[in-house]
C-alpha cells in the first residue's frame, strides 16, 4: 500500500483547463472505436485519445484512495481488502474519464466521484455476500432504506409492511422479499473464535438426529417382533410373514396362502387368527416381565 501510494505521488494534479483538453482529445475518438476500419490519422487519433484518458485517470488515483478508505469498516468477514476497493474504484473512474463531457461546466472530480462511489458499493454488495443478489434488487433495498430512514425522523417510528411499500411505490409482497434479502448470509466454514472450530461444527444435525432415532426405533421393533414371532410355530410364523409381507416386498392374500398349505382360505384365516392371539400373550407376559410397555 505505502508503495502504491509513492507511486501515485508521482502523478501531478491537473488544472481545469487541462482536463477541458484531456476531455476534448477522449471524446473526439468516441465515434471512431466503433469503426472496423481506421485511415493512419484516424489511428493517431484514437492513440491520442488512450493517452490522454491515461493521463485523466492517473492524475486522480487519488481521488479513488481518498473515497475507498472509508469504506473498509464493511470489509469485516469478507475477502476484500483496501486495495481491492482501490481496483474496484479504478474501474469507475476508467468509467467516468470514458464518459465525461467538459461541455457541461463541472470539473471532471466531481463527475468521477459518483462513478468512484458506485463501482466501490457494488463491488462490497456482490463479493461480501456468499449469496449474489441482483444489482437492481441491490439498488431498490438501498432506496428503501432511505425512504424508512427519512419516514423514522419524520414520524419517530419504524414503518410498517404496508407503509413501506407505499413508500417505494411497490406492493407488500416485493417489500418483504426486499427485507428477505436484506439479511447476510455466513458460511458454516466460517470460525467464529480464535480456535480452529468452524460454525458449522456448532450446529446441531437434526436430520442426522432423527434418523438415528428412526434406526434405533426400527431395531427395537425388528427386536420386538422376533421375540413375538419365536412364539409361533413353523408354519404360523410362515403365515404370518406371507400375510403381511415381512421377509418379503409385498402381503400375499389369505387365498395365495390357502392354495401353497392346500388350505380353505378360511382355515388359514383362523390360523393367522391364532397367531395373533398368540403373540398378544406373548407380548403380555414381555410386559408383565418388564415392566414397560413395549408394542409392535
Amino acid at each position: 500500500m505505502k508503495h502504491y501510494l509513492q507511486e501515485i505521488g508521482r502523478f501531478p494534479l491537473l488544472t481545469p483547463q487541462q482536463e477541458i483538453t484531456l476531455s476534448r482529445t477522449i471524446l473526439s475518438a468516441k465515434e471512431l472505436q466503433e469503426k472496423p476500419q481506421l485511415t493512419a490519422e484516424e489511428k493517431r487519433i484514437v492513440k491520442r485519445a488512450e493517452k490522454a484518458k491515461r493521463t485523466l485517470i492517473t492524475a486522480n488515483l487519488r481521488l479513488v484512495v481518498h473515497l475507498a478508505k472509508p469504506y473498509t469498516h464493511r470489509l469485516g468477514g469478507s475477502n476484500m481488502e483496501l486495495m481491492d476497493l482501490i481496483q474496484e474504484g479504478t474501474f469507475g473512474l476508467t468509467r467516468a474519464a470514458e464518459l465525461f463531457d467538459y461541455s457541461r461546466g463541472y470539473k471532471f472530480s466531481t463527475y468521477a466521484y459518483w462513478w468512484i462511489k458506485q463501482s466501490i458499493t457494488r463491488a462490497i454488495d456482490t463479493k461480501e455476500r456468499l449469496v449474489r443478489i441482483p444489482q437492481h434488487s441491490m439498488d431498490k433495498m438501498y432506496k428503501l432504506e432511505r425512504k424508512a430512514t427519512m419516514f423514522r425522523q419524520e414520524h419517530k417510528r419504524e414503518p410498517n409492511v404496508a407503509e413501506m411499500a407505499e413508500l417505494l411505490e411497490t406492493n407488500v409482497k416485493d417489500v418483504l422479499l426486499l427485507l428477505s434479502r436484506r439479511d447476510k448470509h455466513i458460511s458454516l466454514d466460517s470460525k467464529p473464535s480464535t480456535d480452529r472450530s468452524s460454525l458449522g461444527e456448532f450446529l446441531v444435525d437434526t436430520a442426522a438426529l432423527e434418523r438415528e432415532q428412526d434406526a434405533e426405533e426400527s431395531a427395537e421393533r425388528d427386536y420386538m417382533l422376533r421375540i413375538l414371532m419365536a412364539s409361533l410355530s413353523p408354519e404360523e410364523s410362515d403365515m404370518i410373514e406371507r400375510r403381511y409381507g415381512i421377509t418379503a416386498e409385498s402381503s400375499e392374500s389369505l387365498a395365495s396362502i390357502a392354495e401353497s398349505y392346500q388350505l380353505s382360505r378360511e382355515r388359514i384365516r383362523q390360523r393367522v387368527g391364532a397367531a395373533h392371539n398368540k403373540m398378544r400373550i406373548a407380548l403380555r407376559k414381555r410386559q408383565a416381565f418388564t415392566g414397560r410397555k413395549d408394542g409392535m
